[in-house]
């Protein structure tokens, strides 16, 4: 640092022209506020401004993702019996998982049964479904409003992480089908009223055994009668 007695005994003409050369390093920017906005988002963001998820599902809900899971999907004795076998031989016969993964199997499963609880408090509310009739729960099914998991993205063939600009794409994607799968089939159920209803229901579920209570994510779910 400089101290008072030499900075007092410096002409004036020499400390401005100091300043000068400090400043002359310096470059002073004026920005729009449009500017200043853009500089304090995120840095490095990967956020694809151009990629509409909901357009992109709704052009394919009707005409891929629905028939798909329709083929895909196996009566749920049958596919439980198999999962219970052999978890791994099911998922290879009667699921889906990217090539490569290792990791748990997406499935898609068709079933009729009576909901037996349901939690509908909760804004991710779930219905139990008793299937083979002992009063039991045998599957539990998301009711929404908000649907969790990317067991729809995942059990369908067509859609790979490769083909999709990054993760938060892929993500996008996944809560779009979830929007779909609740407006198209659970936004006018009256879930005061499921317990003790007969269900019919198309849906998907990701399972690593055969033991665990599937969490079903619902393409297709109708309330045919007491």
């Amino acid at each position: 640092m400089y101290s008072t007695k030499l900075i007092r005994n410096t002409p004036v003409t020499l400390l401005l022209g100091a300043m000068g050369l400090m400043l002359s390093g310096c470059k002073i920017e004026h920005r729009t506020e449009a500017e200043k906005k853009a500089a304090t988002s995120v840095a490095g963001s990967f956020e694809n401004a151009s990629f509409d998820p909901k357009a992109e599902v709704q052009a394919m809900w009707e005409s891929k993702v629905l028939p798909a899971i329709d083929k895909m999907a196996v009566d749920y004795p049958t596919l439980k019996a198999a999962m219970e076998q052999n978890m791994d031989e099911a998922g290879a016969q009667h699921g889906y998982r990217e090539k490569g993964e290792s990791g748990p199997w997406n499935m898609a499963v068709r079933a009729a049964g009576v909901v037996v609880a349901a939690e509908t408090e909760l804004s991710a509310g779930t219905a139990d479904i008793d299937v083979d009739g002992d009063g039991k729960a045998d599957l539990q099914v998301q009711i929404g409003p908000v649907i969790r998991a990317t067991a729809i993205r995942d059990t369908l063939p067509f859609i790979s992480f490769t083909n999709y600009t990054n993760q938060i794409d892929f993500a996008q994607l996944a809560n779009a089908l979830n929007d779909r799968a609740y407006e198209a089939g659970l936004k006018d159920v009256d879930r005061t009223k499921l317990i003790g209803q007969k269900v019919d229901l198309v849906g998907v579920f990701t399972a690593d055994n055969g033991e665990d209570l599937p969490v079903v994510t619902a393409t297709s779910f109708k309330v045919v009668g007491p």
